[in-house]
């Protein structure tokens, strides 16, 4: 502020000349500071709940401590002609698992002084909505920690560390392997996908988020003889999925990279639909504000389940 009053001394004449004895150098300084001020929460907001865009969010319906079980069952076995003769008939059967969910809470506090209330106050600054800003930051950067990776101390997982999931490991080098080689990686992952979905649509992957690493490799090599074609663009248009007329959207994720086995990049294959998979989390909740001698203290809590994997056969890893 110091540096702007000097800047802007030497014109103060012209400007006063114009404005009049109602012109105030402090007040203009003060002008300028506050137009070149900039609230760097609102993007780090947006960063943290980035989660939100790839995993299907809902509350969580049980209190702290408690949780919720999901019973899955799947038929197995298939017919097959008879020989007229002997009890060679084959059997279906049904195969139950089960997925526990426990619910885990979480908090976060903000806190003022009535000093702070009053120099705000002569600043014009929004000093408790700043605060409760900051704090849902503090709970979103928490639950983005969660939603990605998980809670290992509570036994809880997130999307690039499910139990259960298929993981293929890519054969090719993407930074200098041919298309065939890449558009094989990108298939073998793809087909196991399809033969799971083979009688049941409803898990069919929707969406390849591949690690932004891969991703940039792709959208910058070009196919020999494609007339100027991305590798990108040619695997969106080629693979296995695209030619049975089945829709699968390709997006760059880099909190994908060095998320694979052995530090590898990790593409996910995935149907983005609340049937399939979720997040369970709450907003957070703010209590009445807490006088502790000159201070205010509002603390907040939430709860969260983590990701919940509701179909296995839904979700395959591709580590290139």
């Amino acid at each position: 502020m110091n540096n702007l009053h000097a800047r802007l001394t030497p014109v103060a004449a012209i400007i006063q000349a114009n404005v009049g004895d109602v012109f105030n150098m402090g007040n203009l300084v003060q002008l300028f500071t506050k137009a070149e001020s900039l609230n760097e929460m609102t993007p780090q907001l947006a960063e943290a709940s980035e989660y939100a865009k790839y995993i299907p969010v809902k509350p969580t319906n049980s209190v702290i401590g408690g949780g919720e079980v999901l019973t899955r069952k799947r038929g197995i076995g298939i017919g097959k002609d008879h020989s007229g003769t002997g009890n060679d008939i084959p059997l279906a059967e049904v195969e139950y698992d089960e997925v526990s969910m426990k619910v885990v809470g979480g908090t976060i506090a903000y806190q003022y002084s009535i000093f702070e209330i009053q120099t705000a106050l002569k600043a014009g600054i929004a000093l408790e909505s700043d605060k409760v800003e900051a704090a849902r930051l503090a709970a979103e950067k928490h639950l983005s920690v969660i939603a990605w990776e998980g809670n290992p101390n509570k036994g809880l997982k997130g999307f690039f560390n499910q139990t259960g999931v298929e993981v293929v490991t890519a054969d090719a080098n993407w930074a200098t392997g041919t298309i065939e080689e890449v558009m094989g990686d990108i298939n073998t992952a793809l087909n196991g996908a399809l033969a799971d979905a083979e009688f049941d649509a409803s898990i069919t992957p929707d969406t390849f988020l591949m690690p932004s690493n891969k991703y940039t490799v792709l959208a910058t090599r070009v196919v020999p003889d494609s007339g100027g074609k991305t590798f990108l663009k040619y695997v969106e248009e080629n693979n296995i999925l695209s030619t049975q007329g089945k829709t699968v959207t390709f997006r760059s994720l880099s909190r994908g990279n060095s998320k694979g086995i052995g530090s590898s990049d990790r593409a996910v294959i995935y149907r983005r639909d609340p049937s399939c998979i979720q997040f369970k989390a709450d907003d957070v909740q703010f209590l009445a504000a807490q006088p502790v001698g000159v201070d205010v203290k509002v603390p907040g809590h939430y709860k969260y389940q983590g990701v919940w994997l509701k179909r296995v056969d839904s979700m395959r890893y591709l580590d290139i």
